[in-house]
């Protein structure tokens, strides 16, 4: 984690989300928390989570955010990024094999 200090908002993120996966809780609450919108939300979360924020999501059914305590959920959380990424650079491939038709400007 960065030595920058934390916004308000940032704080009262990182006050609200729960220790854990099992007692994780959905976006949607936490921006009702908070009472912010769910964008507005989901944007600081990445923004925590880009400077080191132990900050995990749990994209299944009744899933949502938590802090992460444990090493299976930080595993867990670095494991499911990792395919992401990995996915995106498969589509990213396959667009590039028509990068011959389009110039760059």
């Amino acid at each position: 984690m960065t030595d920058i200090s934390l916004s308000n908002i940032e704080q009262q993120i990182l006050n609200t989300l729960p220790a854990g996966r099992a007692q994780a809780i959905t976006l949607e609450q936490l921006a009702y928390l908070l009472r912010i919108n769910k964008k507005r939300v989901s944007d600081i979360v990445a923004n925590l989570r880009k400077r080191g924020y132990l900050i995990g999501s749990n994209r299944q059914s009744h899933g949502g955010m938590y802090l992460i305590v444990t090493s299976n959920e930080f595993w867990e959380t670095v494991n499911t990024l990792q395919k992401s990424v990995n996915s995106q650079q498969t589509i990213i491939n396959a667009l590039l094999q028509h990068e011959e038709r389009f110039a760059r400007i």
